[in-house]
């Protein structure tokens, strides 16, 4: 592998000493995007509309370079919205949402026979579970039932009588959604590309919000985060920003930015994504790090972790289709990167809020990423 210093991240290292690299960036990035005014950056009064500008915004103050129309790649999606109250009662008895039911994907009859109880009413499965799964029905189709209501079963009583609900969902087959994409031009044109999905699962009606900050306003903080290094100094490599919608649809956002390039990807050296990284207190795990491309990359990661007063571990996956990075590993080096234990409000849980991020090992998690655009 080629070896370099670059006086742009040489820079960066000694500013590490001048908080250049402490959390605080980070957390008023992910405090804006789990604001309730967000709705939960999904497709409920057009939440990712309004991350996307909030992340535009934060592009512009930088200085970052537009890509695609203005900073965004619009693209059309397939999609529910959750606008309006969700309500559902057993016996008359109100039922409280999320903590007793959730609206989650379809059940296929062969799933209604597994559960514990179930029933049809108005053409909407709903089943007793022992415990409430982590689903949120974001993704549309073509079915006229979209849906299932799961019931956790020690809130149902010994016999139901009576099922009445209030579903108020809106269906968007042609939503029109955008990516946001920038750039820092550097010494070459050869690339370095950081991704995220800003998107989250929205709302379950209107008394029921997902904030999302593990997942993943964390991911789109760290990268944002830098981006804002990037502009201080010319780097070497030119660095380039997207993030995604669509994600949690299906990884769509991501599907749709490599099947429609803003960027030559064959001039990519290295594509990171970042997807949930409040945590960290038992290190990292890197996805697709035994790939002939990208296991050199881990390697210095592994390297510079273990010269640190206080390692991160440093964990390898073989490739997955489980976040944005998997199309782009078809393209170019391509790595997705996580972090491993807490703190962290949750997943897919109205409690993932930014005073759940822990983001404790920020710094150090950060700092060894970055040691492998110094080689």
């Amino acid at each position: 592998m080629r070896r370099f210093v670059s006086s742009f991240f040489l820079f960066l290292l000694i500013s590490v000493s001048l908080s250049a690299q402490d959390s605080s960036y980070a957390r008023r990035i992910i405090a804006g995007l789990t604001d309730s005014s967000m709705w939960g950056r999904g497709y409920s009064y057009g939440g990712d509309a309004r991350a996307a500008e909030f992340i535009r915004a934060e592009f512009r103050s930088l200085g970052v370079e537009p890509l695609g129309d203005d900073y965004f790649q619009y693209y059309p999606l397939d999609v529910y919205g959750f606008e309006g109250n969700c309500e559902l009662y057993i016996n008359g008895e109100a039922l409280v949402p999320y903590e007793q039911f959730r609206v989650v994907p379809a059940y296929s009859a062969k799933r209604r026979m597994e559960a514990s109880w179930s029933r049809t009413v108005d053409g909407v499965a709903i089943v007793g579970v022992e415990k409430l799964s982590t689903m949120v029905p974001v993704t549309g189709g073509k079915t006229t039932t979209p849906v299932s209501i799961e019931v956790l079963q020690s809130a149902l009583p010994k016999k139901v009588k009576k099922v009445k609900f209030q579903l108020p969902i809106q269906h968007y087959p042609q939503y029109r959604t955008q990516n946001v994409c920038g750039m820092v031009r550097g010494e070459t044109d050869t690339m370095l590309v950081f991704t995220a999905h800003y998107d989250h699962c929205g709302t379950m009606g209107d008394n029921v919000l997902f904030p999302g900050a593990h997942d993943n306003a964390s991911g789109v903080a760290a990268v944002l985060d830098i981006a804002r290094m990037a502009t201080l100094q010319k780097p070497h490599y030119t660095m380039v920003f997207m993030l995604f919608s669509g994600e949690e649809t299906g990884l769509c956002g991501s599907l749709y930015a490599a099947t429609h390039p803003l960027v030559d990807f064959s001039k990519v050296r290295l594509l990171t994504n970042i997807d949930m990284f409040c945590g960290g207190d038992e290190g990292f795990m890197v996805v697709n790090a035994n790939d002939s491309l990208t296991s050199p990359f881990v390697k210095v990661m592994e390297e510079e972790s273990a010269q640190m007063e206080h390692p991160v571990v440093v964990k390898r996956r073989n490739n997955a289709a489980n976040s944005d990075h998997y199309w782009f590993s078809q393209l170019c080096p391509a790595i997705f990167i996580y972090t491993l234990g807490g703190p962290y409000g949750g997943y897919h849980d109205p409690a993932d809020t930014c005073e759940g991020c822990g983001l404790r090992n920020y710094q150090d998690i950060l700092s060894v990423i970055r040691q492998v655009l110094m080689r």
